[in-house]
C-alpha cells in the first residue's frame, strides 16, 4: 500500500481536496461515538487508494458511527409483534390434548396457566423464530421461563441465529469464531438479559435451546432499534464531531 507521504504527493499533483488527506489517518480522531472502535478498511478491501473505516460498536449501540442507543423492546411483550410473525419448529401438547404451548404465547411476562412456548419432547433441534417484517438492528434478547404443574421449566443455554430472507441463517459467534452459547435462566420467572457484542442486521431471529431444565419452555423479548438512526441521534453525532 502506498505510504501517506506518497499519497500526499499524489494529492498535490491531482489537486485533491484537503478532506481526503484527513481520511488517511481518520481513526486517529476516532469518528466513532459511545466508545466505538474505529478500524481502517485496507486498500485491498476498498479497491481504491484512500482508506476508509468502520466502527465496531459497544453492546447496546448501533449505526455507522455507533450514534444510536439501541436497546428498545421490539414488540413481543406489548403485542406489536403479531402472532403471525412468530413460528417454531414444534409445539408441546399436554393435558389430554387440551393445552397447546404454541410459539405465539412466548411473550415476556405473559400470564396464565398456559403462557409460554415449549417444543415437542420429540423435537431434537427445537427453535423459535420471529419475523420482524423489515430489516432492523437487533442487539439482544431477554429470556424468561414458565411453570407447568408447579414445575420450573426454562432454558439454561441457547444459541441465536439471524437472517435477512428467512432461508439462510448465520449464528452469532463468540471470540473463538464458534457459535456463541448464551446463558439462560435459573428459575421460572426471573428475566435474564443478553446483549450481543455487536448489533446484527436482521429481519428474522431464531433462538435455539441447547440446554433446558425440565423442558425448553420460553417467554422472551428481542431488543434493538430501527435500521436508520433516529434524527436526534444523528444531530447529536454531528454536534459531537463539530466540537
Amino acid at each position: 500500500m502506498p505510504r501517506p507521504r506518497l499519497l500526499a504527493a499524489l494529492c498535490g499533483a491531482l489537486l485533491c481536496a484537503p478532506s481526503l488527506l484527513v481520511a488517511l489517518d481518520i481513526c486517529s480522531k476516532n469518528p466513532c461515538h459511545n466508545g466505538g472502535l474505529c478500524e481502517e478498511i485496507s486498500q485491498e478491501v476498498r479497491g481504491d487508494v484512500f482508506p476508509s473505516y468502520t466502527c465496531t460498536c459497544l453492546k447496546g449501540y448501533a449505526g455507522n458511527h455507533c450514534e444510536t442507543k439501541c436497546v428498545e423492546p421490539l414488540g413481543l411483550e406489548n403485542g406489536n409483534i403479531a402472532n403471525s410473525q412468530i413460528a417454531a419448529s414444534s409445539v408441546r401438547v399436554t393435558f389430554l390434548g387440551l393445552q397447546h404451548w404454541v410459539p405465539e404465547l412466548a411473550r415476556l411476562n405473559r400470564a396464565g396457566m398456559v403462557n409460554a412456548w415449549t417444543p415437542s419432547s420429540n423435537d431434537d433441534n427445537p427453535w423459535i423464530q420471529v419475523n420482524l417484517l423489515r430489516r432492523m438492528w437487533v442487539t439482544g434478547v431477554v429470556t424468561q421461563g414458565a411453570s407447568r404443574l408447579a414445575s420450573h421449566e426454562y432454558l439454561k443455554a441457547f444459541k441465536v441465529a439471524y437472517s435477512l430472507n428467512g432461508h439462510e441463517f448465520d449464528f452469532i459467534h463468540d471470540v473463538n469464531k464458534k457459535h456463541k452459547e448464551f446463558v439462560g435462566n435459573w428459575n421460572k420467572n426471573a428475566v435474564h438479559v443478553n446483549l450481543f457484542e455487536t448489533p446484527v442486521e436482521a429481519q428474522y431471529v431464531r433462538l435455539y435451546p441447547t440446554s433446558c431444565h425440565t423442558a425448553c419452555t420460553l417467554r422472551f423479548e428481542l431488543l434493538g432499534c430501527e435500521l436508520n438512526a433516529r434524527k436526534a441521534d444523528l444531530r447529536r453525532g454531528a454536534d459531537d464531531r463539530e466540537q
